[in-house]
Parts: C-alpha cells; sequence; structure tokens
C-alpha cells in the first residue's frame, strides 16, 4: 500500500478551504505527513483593443506581482500557525497561475503530492456552468488521488484506517 506522506490544500482564504484544511489537517496529524498550503494568484487581465491592434495590461507590474505573492505566503504562515500539525512539517506556496486548477495539478507534481485535500464550493446550475468547478478540473488532470471536501462535511475525521483488500475477480459475470 502506497502510504500518504505529503498532502496539498489548495486554500483560497475562504470558508470552504478552511473546511477541508482542517481534514487536511486531522489526517496529516495521524499520518504524520507533511502538510503543503497552496494558493493560486491570477495574473493580471489584459485588454484588447482593435482600435490600436493590440493588447495592454490593466493590471499590476512584475515588482507589485512579488509584492502579492509575498503577502500571500504571510497570510498562509498565519493560516499554518493554527494548525495542529507541527510547524516543521507545515510549508506554506503561493505561485501565479492563469489557471487555477492546472497550477494545482503542476504544484502537487512538483512537491511529489500523494493526495490533494480541497474544498468544494457546491455550485450548481447557471452558476456552475458559467464559473465552472476548480475542484471538478483538478481531479481531471491530478497527478494524485484528490478529497473534495464539502463546505459541512459533518463530524471531524477522528480516526483513518487506510486499508484495502482486493479480490480477484472471475471472468463470469454470473
Amino acid at each position: 500500500m502506497n502510504s500518504i506522506r505529503t498532502i496539498v490544500v489548495p486554500y483560497d482564504f475562504s470558508e470552504h478551504s478552511d473546511v477541508a484544511l482542517d481534514v487536511a489537517d486531522g489526517l496529516a496529524q495521524q499520518l504524520d505527513a507533511d502538510l503543503h498550503l497552496l494558493h493560486v494568484l491570477q495574473p493580471p487581465s489584459y485588454v484588447y483593443s482593435s482600435e490600436f491592434g493590440m493588447g495592454f495590461s490593466i493590471g499590476e507590474d512584475g515588482d507589485s506581482r512579488s509584492i502579492a505573492l509575498d503577502a500571500c505566503e504571510e497570510r498562509l504562515d498565519a493560516v499554518a500557525a493554527r494548525c495542529g500539525t507541527q510547524l516543521d512539517r507545515i510549508r506554506v506556496h503561493a505561485v501565479e497561475g492563469a489557471g487555477v486548477a492546472s497550477s494545482i495539478d503542476t504544484e502537487a507534481g512538483r512537491l511529489g503530492a500523494d493526495l490533494i485535500a480541497m474544498g468544494t464550493h457546491g455550485r450548481s446550475g447557471l452558476a456552475h456552468l458559467l464559473m465552472g468547478s476548480v475542484a471538478e478540473e483538478t481531479i481531471r488532470c491530478a497527478p494524485c488521488p484528490v478529497l473534495a471536501v464539502p463546505r459541512a462535511p459533518g463530524p471531524r475525521v477522528q480516526a483513518v484506517k487506510w486499508e484495502t483488500t482486493r479480490r480477484r475477480m472471475g471472468r463470469s459475470l454470473a
């Protein structure tokens, strides 16, 4: 059985990511795993003008983005300090990426993640159609299993038993 040694938690400072962090923090403590908090900062938008035939940025310059990434890491450090996992087992990462889900998958691969634990916003209908689902996109291309934690997961995880039993299936369906 593969053990879970590295857990990545995409964290966007929302209630949804707090719930996922609670679950991941409990798992990290029980499994003696490393916990990585990850925030993806999207780059500035660009405006394209047919009048000028070119695009120009209405966002921040490189120095401002660097400052924003540093500020995100500081906020993540404050969140990490509230976790039950030993601080020397927690790392924070702020990265810039145009696609949040693809950035999560890329960073999880780079970090050698064994599990991604992320919150879901639970959107459906028109909101899901217009905004999509970062969790859904992450699951499609993730380099490891993804634990999608709903906003109200119920009682906190107390104990986890990681065990699988595989049985050989016969060729007959009867």
